[in-house]
């Protein structure tokens, strides 16, 4: 079933105009990007989820929405991140919630449906939210590449496919006849994105090296604020921003 989903994804760009996907959580997303709601994601500090964040960031700013992001707190108990998401609600007021994580969605999603606020999850979440959009037995990572991709269909834009490196980088997957990761690994060799090529121009040991760079250091007192600069790596639209983070991680 995996395998047919994602053959059917890769038809190719002639076919964008053409499909147009009705699936509940694209709609729900569709309708805040257009109507300006506030957009909250959140997700783990680790690589899949920062290269996660990192491709929801790049593609919501590119259809202009209004969106935030929080990293998930390493073992942070469901008291401590209900208390955290009421902040949130009272704060940023968001229209949507959207989380990368099936622990934290377990945790706070009844505070989130008594406060009346619409909750969306990628790659998890089917039988506990309304708005679910899951390929079973797929990663974390695929999942958010399939809904990023589809939401970019129903808007009928074709540039979705050069985030298939941040794909390749999320990923612990080394199948050789995976064709999104072949596709990955295709597109980091020609990589647009300001922070990869930057990484890849000062370290040295290829793809390995990159992959680790962008692995938060496992501290718990620092592994935040380094994912937090990871990401800006990933999405920063200055080149000279990209290669200052590169240095930094490099030499820390």
């Amino acid at each position: 079933m995996v395998s047919t989903y994602l053959r059917a994804i890769f038809r190719g760009p002639e076919n964008v105009s053409s499909v147009k996907y009705t699936h509940k959580a694209i709609l729900r997303i569709m309708e805040a990007v257009n109507s300006r709601e506030k957009i909250i994601i959140y997700g783990k500090g680790n690589r899949e989820g920062i290269c996660s964040i990192a491709m929801l960031i790049l593609v919501l700013r590119y259809f202009n929405a209004d969106f935030d992001y929080f990293l998930i707190p390493q073992g942070g108990n469901r008291e401590s991140l209900i208390s955290d998401v009421k902040t949130h609600l009272n704060f940023y007021n968001p229209g949507v919630m959207l989380s990368l994580d099936r622990s934290f969605t377990e945790k706070v999603h009844t505070t989130l449906k008594d406060s009346g606020k619409d909750f969306v999850t990628l790659g998890h979440g089917d039988g506990i939210v309304e708005y679910s959009f899951e390929i079973f037995e797929a990663t974390l990572m695929k999942n958010v590449f399939a809904f990023a991709k589809d939401l970019s269909m129903n808007y009928d834009t074709r540039n979705i496919y050069r985030y298939t490196d941040l794909v390749y980088l999320g990923s612990d997957d080394n199948n050789e006849d995976d064709e999104l990761l072949k596709m990955g690994l295709n597109r980091l060799r020609v990589s647009t994105n300001y922070g990869i090529r930057s990484i890849k121009n000062m370290a040295d040991g290829g793809d390995t090296a990159i992959k680790d760079l962008l692995t938060p250091k496992d501290n718990p007192w620092s592994m935040v604020d380094n994912a937090r600069i990871i990401i800006e790596l990933l999405t920063t639209e200055d080149i000279h921003r990209a290669e200052q983070i590169a240095k930094y991680l490099i030499n820390s």
